[in-house]
């Protein structure tokens, strides 16, 4: 039975999520490593829970391992083993419970032998999952200036930028308190690039050279000073997951599928609306087939913002273009979650924005409220795919019939 469009792009999203699977992926580098013998583990991010899962499924036998993963997502496996300790921590803005997990890391690594092997899982998400603040700051200094950040429509290297200079631990600072010689770490990247020292704020690696956007607000909160990054030698780093991954596998199955297939290389950034407009009018006169792009947009947020998310706002911003062709397009995270809802984005048609207008939503207005939630909801073009044990930014698939 052939697959309607929703259905083909639905199709599409779970087969990237399965290249880049957590589990999948960490279960895959420790069989091919199975003369490593770790004896301790310590993940942490959106999708820690998958891949530490991942290396007990390898026959990896820790003597003590540590998740920090975000609330209620700890697996029912994973909380019967009793040599794991599991912190639940806050995302996107830390909470107390972050810096709980800030002391609980440090006690952690204190109680690792020099001799023993610790096998290291890092995923998207870390940033705000755990903490260690540098001297004279508090929680709400920390909750004021993730606020700003993630309302201001920086990208997410300029965020982790500023995130590591309130911190202790970020920018290669936890390196200090890695008392073992024999460190492996495996990350699942969320940034552009996939730049180890970026990726979670890169707890365990010296951040490189970066010219940062001037921020007066920003100046006057952040100290000038970064964590201490001595004994990086000692770690050693392994990308194992990222959206390049994801959009191959795209294409190799669009392929497979007999359609043709379009991927295309630039990274999609910016302004969610401004891209959503752009892709969307160059889809007019695009050839037939299913297109495949990544990147990671951004929103300023208003200062009373309404629901949805990045990917939300682009596909919304698309639905005007699209009007009356016979064009699906899904703009979804990989970590199935989009702003301060539960989906990952949405899937609109020629007929979104047309619904839109009938029901009475002016679609420039919602826009600009960062309400791109509420409309697509009442057009029933929301994409809720669940929980996705990854995250490599976005993914863009559109599926031109005619």
């Amino acid at each position: 039975m052939e697959l309607t469009s929703r259905e083909l792009l639905s199709h599409l999203f779970d087969t990237a999520i399965d290249a880049v699977d957590g589990r999948h992926r960490v279960y895959q580098w420790c069989t091919k490593n199975q003369q490593l013998d770790f004896k301790h583990c310590l993940a942490i991010g959106k999708a820690a829970p998958a891949m530490l899962q991942g290396a007990l499924d390898s026959n990896n036998t820790f003597n003590t391992s540590l998740l920090i993963c975000k609330k209620n997502e700890s697996s029912r496996l994973l909380r019967k083993n009793k040599d794991i300790s599991i912190i639940e921590s806050a995302h996107p803005v830390p909470e107390q419970s972050s810096l709980d997990a800030g002391d609980a890391l440090l006690g952690f690594l204190a109680e690792i032998a020099e001799g023993d092997r610790l096998l290291v899982l890092i995923s998207g998400g870390a940033s705000s999952l755990v903490e260690v603040l540098q001297d004279n700051l508090l929680l709400e200094d920390l909750q004021e200036i993730n606020n700003y950040l993630l309302s201001s429509g920086k990208n997410i290297h300029d965020i982790n930028f500023w995130r590591k200079k309130i911190s202790r631990i970020k920018g290669g600072g936890l390196l200090a308190h890695v008392n073992t010689s024999n460190c492996v770490q495996l990350l699942i990247s969320d940034v552009r690039g996939d730049d180890p020292s970026i990726i979670g704020s890169g707890l365990l690696v010296v951040s490189s050279a970066y010219e940062v956007d001037e921020d007066a607000w920003l100046h006057e909160r952040c100290p000038d000073v970064m964590g201490d990054s001595s004994n990086n030698s000692s770690i050693e780093s392994h990308v194992i997951a990222t959206l390049e991954m994801a959009k191959q596998a795209i294409k190799d199955e669009v392929e497979h599928m007999n359609i043709d297939a379009y991927l295309h290389d630039e990274f999609v950034d910016g302004d969610a609306i401004q891209q959503g407009k752009s892709i969307s009018q160059w889809l007019g006169d695009a050839p037939v087939g299913v297109h495949i792009w990544g990147g990671e947009t951004t929103v300023c947020l208003p200062d009373r913002p309404g629901l949805g998310g990045r990917n939300q706002t682009l596909a919304l911003a698309m639905s005007e273009k699209l009007e009356g062709r016979d064009i699906c397009v899904m703009c979804a995270g990989t970590d199935g979650i989009d702003g301060n809802t539960p989906c990952a984005g949405a899937v609109v048609t020629g007929n979104t924005a047309g619904s839109a207008r009938r029901m009475g939503f002016d679609i420039q207005e919602e826009l600009k409220k960062a309400n791109a939630g509420t409309v697509l909801m009442a057009t029933g073009d929301l994409f809720q795919p669940g929980a996705t044990s990854t995250n490599v930014m976005d993914v863009i698939i559109a599926y031109k019939k005619h």
